[in-house]
This record gives C-alpha cells, sequence and structure tokens, in this order.
C-alpha cells in the first residue's frame, strides 16, 4: 500500500529575475584550487618525514584545508588524506600519543589547532574522529576565562596570534561537538565565547582602524560559529569594513600594504562563510589575485609562515564549490516578512550547464526551475512560529550538486538554544537573543524541581533585561533562605517578556543540578539522528517526544540543525521516541535507557 506525504502548500509564483551576474564561469578558480591543494598535502607529507612530530599548524591547517576541498567536491586522494590524519593522531604529540596533541611545550596552542581541524573534519568529511573531538573539546574547556575569552600559550605571528585566534578555534570546536551530539552542555562555553567576541566585535565595528586583519577576521568567523547572523548591525559594519581593506589589485595585507596569499585567503573565506559569493565583487577579485600570484608548484610560499599562507590561500580558493548559489531576497538569520521576493542564479565553475535550481523549504521542495535561475515570490503566513531552513540546491549536467543553507526565523522567536551546563557556581542556565537591538523586554528564569516525588513549586527566579546575543542565568547553591538547593532534577522555563510584560516566546528545559559523574550515575540518557531517508542528510528542527511505558511524554525536545537530538535527565527505563516533522511520515523507536551506562542509541529514518 502505497504512502501518502503530506506536502505543505505555499504560495509561490513566478516574478521578473533581478540582476544577479556572475562574470563567468570561474575555471581557473577550481583548477588553481586542486593544484593548491596537491601542493599543500605533498607539503605537509614531506614536512612530516622530515621533522616526525605534531607542528600544532602544520598537520592542523592542511587538514582543515583537505576537509573543506572534499566537502567542495575537489580531488583529495584517500592516501594524501591518510598521511595527513596519520601524523596529526600518530606522530609524537599527536591525538593519540601520550599526552595528546603537544608540540615544543605549548600544550594550549597545539590543542587549539589540532581542535578546530577535527571539527571541520568532523562537520565535513565523516564522523571517524568524533571521538577525538570530544576529548580535545572537553580540553579545551580549561583554557576559558570568566570573560569567555580562551587563550593559548604561544603567539608568533602570522601563525599564531593570541586569544582572539584560539577563541573563534573554540567556538569552531564546541559548535561541532554540539552539532554532533546534541549535548547541551556545550552551548554554555560557546556562549561564553560569544560574549567575549560580540564585545570585541562592537567595539571593533565601532573604530576598525588599526585593528590587525586577522583579529577581524577571526572575530567574524568566530560569532558565525557561535551562531551570529552576518546581517546583524555589528558584524555587517565589520564585513562592510573587511571589504574595503582589499587593496587595487585585488588582494589584502596583513601589515605592509602589500597584498599576499596569507591575508586574501583567509579574508576570502571569512566573506563565504558570512555568504559571499563569487557574485561578490571583492571575492571575486580576491579570487583572482590568488590564481595570478600562485606559483607553479600550486603555492605561494614555502616553509614556516609560508606552509600557513598556502594553507590560507588554499582556503580562499576551495571554498569555490562546483557550482556557484547567489541569492537575492534572503539572509541567514533574518526573521522573514509576509511575502519575499527571492531570485537564484547557479553557475557551474567548470562550464557545464546547470540543470536545474531547487529552493526546499523545511526538507520540502517549494519551488524547481530547469536552469540555472529561479525567482518567486514566496508567501510565509502558513509558516509556524520558529525556525526554518532554505536549501537552494542546484545541479549541473554531470550529476553534482552544490547547496546553500539558509535558517530564518517565523513569529515571536527571540530565544534560541537554549543550553545548561554544571559548575562550581551552579548551574548555568544560556540562551541566544536574537531579538532586535532596539527592542524592549526583559528575559525571565524559573527553576521547578522535575523530580517525581518533589514540589511544583518555582524554587528560583530571575530576570534580566533583553541583551542581544549571549546571556546567561546562575542557578546557584542556595536559596534566599540559605538552604542548599537539592541535587538532582529540575526544569528551567524561560521566557522573553515584551514591554507590556506578556510572553512572547516560552521554552522550557530539563537539567540536572549535579556534577556531570553524578549525572551519569543516578540518570540515564537517550540519543539519536534523524535522517532524511532520501539522501542521509540530517533533519533539523523536528519535534521528538519521549514517551514511557504509560504513554506519558516525559520530554519534548527539538532536532537541530545536524538532525541530532538527546534527552538528559532520565530515569532508567524503557521509551519510545516519537518523531513529527511536517510533510513527512511520523515515525517511532524502541529504546533501553539505562543510568550509569552509555547513551541509549535510537536512530530514526524519515519517509
Amino acid at each position: 500500500m502505497p504512502v501518502f506525504r503530506a506536502v505543505r502548500r505555499v504560495a509561490v509564483a513566478v516574478v521578473a529575475l533581478p540582476t544577479l551576474a556572475f562574470a563567468a564561469p570561474q575555471e581557473g578558480f577550481r583548477s588553481a584550487a586542486q593544484k593548491a591543494l596537491d601542493f599543500l598535502g605533498g607539503d605537509t607529507a614531506r614536512w612530516q618525514k622530515s621533522n616526525n612530530c605534531y607542528g600544532c599548524h602544520v598537520q592542523a591547517v592542511s587538514l582543515e584545508g583537505l576537509s573543506v576541498g572534499m566537502h567542495n567536491q575537489y580531488r583529495v586522494p584517500k592516501p594524501m588524506m591518510d598521511e595527513v590524519l596519520r601524523g596529526i593522531m600518530h606522530t609524537p604529540g599527536g591525538s593519540r600519543t601520550p599526552g595528546g596533541l603537544t608540540h615544543d611545550g605549548y600544550p594550549r596552542t597545539a590543542k587549539t589547532f589540532g581542535a578546530s581541524a577535527f571539527a571541520r573534519y568532523d562537520a565535513l568529511v565523516n564522523g571517524k574522529l568524533t571521538d577525538d573531538l570530544l576529548k580535545l573539546s572537553k580540553d579545551l574547556l580549561a583554557f576559558q576565562d570568566k570573560s569567555g575569552m580562551v587563550s593559548g600559550d604561544h603567539q608568533s605571528y602570522p601563525v599564531t596570534t593570541g586569544p582572539m585566534q584560539a577563541t573563534y578555534q573554540a567556538a569552531q570546536t564546541w559548535r561541532q561537538a554540539y552539532a554532533r551530539t546534541a549535548d547541551d552542555m556545550w552551548l554554555a562555553p560557546l556562549r561564553q565565547a560569544e560574549k567575549y567576541m560580540n564585545a570585541q566585535a562592537r567595539s571593533w565595528s565601532e573604530k576598525p582602524e588599526g585593528v590587525y586583519l586577522q583579529d577581524l577576521n577571526y572575530v567574524t568567523m568566530g560569532l558565525l560559529a557561535a551562531g551570529a547572523s552576518p546581517t546583524e548591525p555589528h558584524l555587517a559594519r565589520l564585513l562592510k569594513h573587511l571589504e574595503s581593506r582589499q587593496l587595487k589589485d585585488g588582494g589584502w595585507s596583513l601589515s605592509s600594504g602589500t597584498s599576499d596569499a596569507f591575508a586574501t585567503g583567509q579574508t576570502i573565506y571569512a566573506l563565504k562563510l558570512a555568504g559571499r559569493t563569487e557574485a561578490d565583487t571583492s571575492v571575486r577579485r580576491g579570487l583572482g589575485w590568488l590564481v595570478e600570484h600562485q606559483e607553479k608548484d600550486g603555492g605561494w610560499g614555502h616553509g614556516g609562515s609560508g606552509r600557513a599562507e598556502a594553507m590560507w590561500g588554499v582556503m580562499g580558493l576551495v571554498s569555490v564549490d562546483v557550482v556557484s548559489i547567489a541569492v537575492k531576497g534572503l539572509s541567514d538569520g533574518e526573521h522573514v516578512t509576509p511575502v519575499m521576493e527571492l531570485a537564484v542564479k547557479a553557475t557551474d565553475n567548470s562550464g557545464a550547464e546547470v540543470k536545474s535550481v531547487e529552493v526546499l523549504v523545511d526538507d520540502l521542495s517549494t519551488k524547481k526551475s530547469s536552469g540555472g535561475e529561479l525567482g518567486f515570490t514566496w508567501a510565509t503566513k502558513d509558516l509556524k512560529t520558529g525556525k526554518h531552513t532554505v536549501d537552494v540546491v542546484a545541479t549541473n549536467a554531470k550529476g553534482q550538486q552544490s547547496r546553500r543553507r539558509f535558517e530564518v526565523y517565523a513569529g515571536d522567536l527571540y530565544l534560541l538554544e537554549l543550553g545548561a551546563r554544571f559548575t562550581n557556581e551552579g548551574s548555568q542556565v544560556t540562551l541566544r537573543n536574537i531579538a532586535p537591538e532596539g527592542m524592549k523586554g526583559q528575559v525571565k528564569l524559573e527553576v521547578r524541581s522535575a523530580e517525581a516525588k518533589a514540589a511544583t513549586d518555582v524554587v528560583y527566579t530571575s530576570t534580566q533585561q533583553s541583551a542581544h546575543g549571549a546571556m546567561a542565568f546562575v542557578f546557584g547553591g542556595k536559596g534566599k533562605d540559605g538552604k542548599a538547593f537539592a541535587t538532582g532534577r529540575y526544569e528551567a522555563k524561560v521566557a522573553f517578556l515584551g514591554e507590556d510584560g506578556q510572553a512572547k516566546q516560552t521554552e522550557t528545559l530539563v537539567f540536572v543540578h549535579d556534577t556531570p559523574e553524578a549525572q551519569r550515575a543516578r540518570y540515564a540518557e537517550v540519543e539519536g539522528k534523524l535522517d532524511l531517508s532520501r539522501d542521509g542528510s540530517g533533519a533539523a528542527n523536528a519535534k521528538v517526544d519521549l514517551v514511557d511505558e504509560e504513554g506519558r511524554v516525559v520530554q519534548s525536545v527539538r532536532s537541530n540543525a545536524a538532525g541530532q537530538y538527546r534527552f538528559k535527565g532520565l530515569d532508567s527505563g524503557k521509551y519510545k521516541v516519537r518523531v513529527q516533522k511536517e510533510g513527512f511520515k511520523a515515525e517511532e523507536a524502541s529504546v533501553d535507557a539505562q543510568a550509569g551506562a552509555a547513551p541509549a542509541a535510537a536512530p530514526v529514518s524519515l519517509h
């Protein structure tokens, strides 16, 4: 019997396509990037053979460059990747050798570089290094101070540049740890890092003159990793300033006023992460400079900082995917308007034909056209309040696909990614506030016991003025009566209150007020990934309920951007995981969760 899928109807109408012009297919960019990747892999292998040790930036930056290259469909031979992995994993100082990622007495710098590279590999290639990523993610927690800054232990320009670089690397690491596990413990350090970077970004966006270019690039990439939108005012100002620093010849300079591959590649990569494309003049001119100044062997320099320069040159070039996708009328991280005029233009960078362009809203096909152009009016009135994904997928004549994802918001949605973590101060409850700057309001936290036999009265309340970006509350060790709060399971209720004092949005989270070791011993966990059956990619924003044997919903969560979900603080027992995502068949999976054991896994495929 066939299964009929419910398809949400989204009003669309064909419209005239606004001008979105690429200069030409970028064959030269792709071929130069392939040449640079070959240089990077070969040069790293030679260095490893000569030195036989983990060299911080040498293997780490190479692994990051090769990972981006694989993701954007360049040729990365398996022996080349295996050799770089061998160097970062098994040579003296490598992650699986005694001490784990140490080099020349600088363990902090070694670990921040290595962890950031593992994060890119884990996100863009596969989960082969997930265990190593999570171990390093925990190691990095010790490097963060109360301000949110992460500090290294080595500074040698231009390769290692100080706290902004290390904070960006840690943010990228913790973001991927959360993406891979959906464990909200990673959100607290990420929010702290965001708070530090946000303060710097605000200051620099107002007075950017004289600020070191790499610091501007790292704070841009770090805030994006933390979840900031490129349309947020201070970040938007920084992006414009980065573009304004481009020199007449198309390149960027670290300090001398003469363009170099290090500055040019890194700035292009930062701009691309922020949503710029080859359709943007600054990116296209910068790529042109890299191609023009590339040496015959594929690099731009050799040894020391020259190797790092080659890495960033590679990162700039390999950001050019098989098909470049330009989108007008839609920005990542924005609240949708009732009617949006969207236009897409896709250009194959080998000069081949683009066969189709498709737009999917929340993983459901909304509009598809033959050829490389698509334009339509998107009526968003039927979108439910919450987060939504918009994917633009272009397919060329060879069957190769490139994809761009946008995350947008509908309705009264201001508080994102509620998380909790136990610390020496108590339980931190953190969130990301996306209410527009200048919007008046308050964020209120209420905490209740969530143990079955405990009273359900509010035991703790705290209210803060709404502040755009990272926010944090601390549920401390004692109440107003001076008595210590009992260890155990609690529910946090966080609300965004408007000027009238009425709640516009409310979110809840179950957390355990106790040490991580005690949590694992006393409570069980359930985790899993929601896969889309058509291609195995993660299903984001799906509602996931955990139901006990008596049919009661114990907890409810939503899958993260990678399709991962997790339930924590559970009594041992048998449960059912029920998944609902609009337009897909409801699914259910049974699971047996036990305290003191590894999280019970319940992956689900959506059809």
